[in-house]
Protein backbone atom coordinates (compact mmCIF):
# COMPACT_ATOMS: atom_id res chain seq x y z
CA UNK A 1 0.00 0.00 0.00
CA UNK A 2 1.63 3.40 -1.10
CA UNK A 3 0.35 6.54 0.27
CA UNK A 4 -0.45 9.63 -1.09
CA UNK A 5 1.82 12.18 0.09
CA UNK A 6 1.94 16.05 -0.07
CA UNK A 7 -0.83 15.61 -3.05
CA UNK A 8 1.94 14.05 -5.41
CA UNK A 9 0.25 10.80 -6.96
CA UNK A 10 2.12 7.45 -6.19
CA UNK A 11 0.81 4.25 -7.50
CA UNK A 12 -1.59 2.37 -4.93
CA UNK A 13 -4.50 2.18 -3.41
CA UNK A 14 -5.76 5.56 -1.80
CA UNK A 15 -8.94 4.27 0.24
CA UNK A 16 -7.15 3.65 3.12
CA UNK A 17 -4.15 1.69 5.11
CA UNK A 18 -3.25 -1.78 5.05
CA UNK A 19 -5.41 -2.24 2.08
CA UNK A 20 -5.27 -5.48 0.05
CA UNK A 21 -6.70 -7.83 -2.68
CA UNK A 22 -7.87 -11.45 -2.59
CA UNK A 23 -8.68 -13.61 -4.86
CA UNK A 24 -11.42 -15.86 -3.58
CA UNK A 25 -11.94 -19.65 -5.62
CA UNK A 26 -14.97 -21.50 -5.24
CA UNK A 27 -14.90 -25.25 -6.17
CA UNK A 28 -17.80 -24.59 -8.32
CA UNK A 29 -20.02 -22.06 -9.74
CA UNK A 30 -22.05 -20.55 -7.07
CA UNK A 31 -24.21 -18.98 -9.37
CA UNK A 32 -25.68 -22.21 -10.35
CA UNK A 33 -25.96 -25.11 -7.42
CA UNK A 34 -27.54 -28.14 -8.73
CA UNK A 35 -30.07 -29.90 -6.96
CA UNK A 36 -27.45 -32.43 -5.62
CA UNK A 37 -26.19 -29.20 -3.87
CA UNK A 38 -29.67 -28.21 -2.26
CA UNK A 39 -31.74 -28.79 0.50
CA UNK A 40 -35.23 -28.03 1.72
CA UNK A 41 -34.24 -25.09 3.88
CA UNK A 42 -33.88 -26.02 7.52
CA UNK A 43 -34.20 -29.71 7.10
CA UNK A 44 -32.59 -32.45 5.42
CA UNK A 45 -34.81 -33.20 2.66
CA UNK A 46 -32.67 -33.16 -0.63
CA UNK A 47 -34.00 -30.55 -3.12
CA UNK A 48 -36.08 -32.09 -6.32
CA UNK A 49 -34.66 -33.21 -9.66
CA UNK A 50 -33.92 -29.93 -11.48
CA UNK A 51 -33.95 -27.47 -9.17
CA UNK A 52 -30.81 -25.06 -9.85
CA UNK A 53 -30.36 -22.16 -7.10
CA UNK A 54 -27.89 -19.01 -6.72
CA UNK A 55 -25.81 -18.45 -3.85
CA UNK A 56 -23.31 -15.53 -4.90
CA UNK A 57 -25.38 -12.42 -4.32
CA UNK A 58 -28.76 -13.31 -4.02
CA UNK A 59 -29.53 -14.39 -0.39
CA UNK A 60 -28.36 -13.01 2.50
CA UNK A 61 -26.59 -16.27 4.37
CA UNK A 62 -24.77 -17.28 0.82
CA UNK A 63 -21.53 -19.24 -0.15
CA UNK A 64 -20.28 -15.98 -0.77
CA UNK A 65 -21.26 -14.62 2.53
CA UNK A 66 -19.77 -17.92 3.97
CA UNK A 67 -16.75 -17.09 3.24
CA UNK A 68 -16.86 -13.61 3.19
CA UNK A 69 -17.21 -13.79 6.91
CA UNK A 70 -14.34 -15.74 7.19
CA UNK A 71 -12.17 -12.70 5.59
CA UNK A 72 -14.11 -9.98 7.56
CA UNK A 73 -12.49 -11.86 11.15
CA UNK A 74 -9.00 -10.02 10.00
CA UNK A 75 -10.38 -6.81 7.76
CA UNK A 76 -13.11 -5.49 6.81
CA UNK A 77 -14.44 -6.46 3.17
CA UNK A 78 -13.82 -2.83 1.13
CA UNK A 79 -15.38 -4.62 -2.36
CA UNK A 80 -16.30 -7.44 -4.18
CA UNK A 81 -16.09 -8.03 -8.26
CA UNK A 82 -18.33 -9.64 -10.04
CA UNK A 83 -17.34 -12.80 -12.21
CA UNK A 84 -17.98 -14.83 -14.91
CA UNK A 85 -17.64 -17.93 -14.40
CA UNK A 86 -18.97 -17.92 -10.85
CA UNK A 87 -15.63 -19.40 -9.48
CA UNK A 88 -13.11 -16.83 -8.59
CA UNK A 89 -13.94 -13.23 -7.48
CA UNK A 90 -11.95 -10.38 -6.67
CA UNK A 91 -11.89 -8.52 -2.82
CA UNK A 92 -10.63 -5.54 -1.67
CA UNK A 93 -10.16 -5.79 1.65
CA UNK A 94 -9.25 -2.91 4.63
CA UNK A 95 -7.16 -3.17 7.77
CA UNK A 96 -5.84 -6.37 6.67
CA UNK A 97 -2.78 -6.82 8.11
CA UNK A 98 -4.04 -9.93 9.78
CA UNK A 99 -3.97 -12.15 7.19
CA UNK A 100 -0.81 -13.25 5.78
CA UNK A 101 0.53 -15.87 3.46
CA UNK A 102 2.69 -19.05 5.24
CA UNK A 103 4.84 -19.11 2.15
CA UNK A 104 5.58 -17.48 -0.87
CA UNK A 105 2.68 -18.59 -3.25
CA UNK A 106 -0.04 -15.90 -1.10
CA UNK A 107 -1.86 -19.01 -0.09
CA UNK A 108 -3.41 -17.54 2.77
CA UNK A 109 -6.49 -20.45 2.91
CA UNK A 110 -5.25 -23.49 1.23
CA UNK A 111 -8.22 -25.38 -1.08
CA UNK A 112 -10.44 -27.57 0.39
CA UNK A 113 -12.09 -24.86 3.23
CA UNK A 114 -15.55 -26.01 3.80
CA UNK A 115 -18.76 -23.71 3.39
CA UNK A 116 -21.19 -24.51 6.26
CA UNK A 117 -24.40 -23.13 6.84
CA UNK A 118 -25.20 -21.75 3.28
CA UNK A 119 -28.42 -20.58 2.09
CA UNK A 120 -29.74 -20.07 -1.71
CA UNK A 121 -31.86 -18.59 -4.12
CA UNK A 122 -34.11 -21.08 -6.46
CA UNK A 123 -33.37 -19.45 -10.29
CA UNK A 124 -34.53 -22.92 -11.92
CA UNK A 125 -37.51 -24.19 -10.41
CA UNK A 126 -37.23 -28.33 -10.28
CA UNK A 127 -39.74 -30.93 -9.15
CA UNK A 128 -41.44 -30.70 -5.36
CA UNK A 129 -40.27 -29.62 -2.91
CA UNK A 130 -38.59 -27.17 -4.71
CA UNK A 131 -40.18 -26.42 -7.35
CA UNK A 132 -41.10 -22.42 -6.17
CA UNK A 133 -39.18 -19.50 -7.97
CA UNK A 134 -37.03 -17.56 -6.39
CA UNK A 135 -37.95 -19.56 -2.74
CA UNK A 136 -34.60 -20.14 -0.46
CA UNK A 137 -33.25 -23.57 0.12
CA UNK A 138 -30.56 -24.63 2.19
CA UNK A 139 -26.66 -26.00 0.56
CA UNK A 140 -25.36 -28.87 2.04
CA UNK A 141 -22.24 -28.47 4.26
CA UNK A 142 -20.07 -30.48 1.50
CA UNK A 143 -21.06 -29.09 -1.62
CA UNK A 144 -18.34 -26.40 -1.78
CA UNK A 145 -15.10 -25.12 -1.03
CA UNK A 146 -13.13 -22.69 -1.39
CA UNK A 147 -9.77 -21.36 -1.06
CA UNK A 148 -7.93 -17.45 -0.42
CA UNK A 149 -4.75 -16.21 -1.83
CA UNK A 150 -3.34 -12.79 -2.61
CA UNK A 151 -3.97 -10.96 -6.14
CA UNK A 152 -1.93 -8.51 -7.42
CA UNK A 153 -3.78 -5.17 -8.24
CA UNK A 154 -1.82 -4.04 -11.62
CA UNK A 155 -3.56 -7.74 -13.42
CA UNK A 156 -7.17 -6.46 -12.67
CA UNK A 157 -8.25 -6.68 -16.87
CA UNK A 158 -9.68 -3.37 -18.40
CA UNK A 159 -13.22 -2.65 -18.06
CA UNK A 160 -15.10 -3.04 -21.73
CA UNK A 161 -18.45 -3.50 -23.34
CA UNK A 162 -17.14 -7.05 -24.23
CA UNK A 163 -16.52 -8.34 -20.83
CA UNK A 164 -19.55 -6.68 -19.15
CA UNK A 165 -17.69 -4.54 -17.14
CA UNK A 166 -19.37 -0.99 -18.46
CA UNK A 167 -22.98 -0.60 -20.70
CA UNK A 168 -23.65 2.43 -23.26
CA UNK A 169 -26.06 4.46 -21.80
CA UNK A 170 -28.02 7.81 -23.18
CA UNK A 171 -27.25 10.16 -20.09
CA UNK A 172 -29.39 12.06 -18.16
CA UNK A 173 -29.55 15.13 -15.50
CA UNK A 174 -29.14 12.83 -13.02
CA UNK A 175 -26.01 10.54 -12.16
CA UNK A 176 -27.87 8.87 -9.61
CA UNK A 177 -28.75 5.18 -11.26
CA UNK A 178 -26.19 3.75 -14.13
CA UNK A 179 -25.81 4.00 -16.55
CA UNK A 180 -26.89 8.00 -16.23
CA UNK A 181 -24.27 10.47 -15.98
CA UNK A 182 -24.44 13.56 -13.74
CA UNK A 183 -23.95 15.62 -16.91
CA UNK A 184 -26.29 14.03 -19.39
CA UNK A 185 -23.89 13.56 -21.79
CA UNK A 186 -24.44 9.58 -23.65
CA UNK A 187 -21.38 7.02 -23.33
CA UNK A 188 -20.36 3.62 -21.84
CA UNK A 189 -20.73 3.39 -17.75
CA UNK A 190 -19.84 0.53 -14.95
CA UNK A 191 -22.49 -2.02 -15.15
CA UNK A 192 -24.56 -2.24 -11.41
CA UNK A 193 -23.96 -5.73 -10.38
Amino acid sequence: MTQKVNGAAYPGVWVERKVAFVKLTFSKDIRALPAADLVVLGTATPAGAGTVADSSFAVVESVMVQALKTLETKSTVLGISPSTTGLVYDVMLGNAEGWFAAMDDGIILAAGQAITGAQAKVTVAGAAPTNVLGATVGVTNTAVTYELRFAQFATLPNGTELNGTIVFGPGSTSGATPPNSSTGTAGFYPVTV
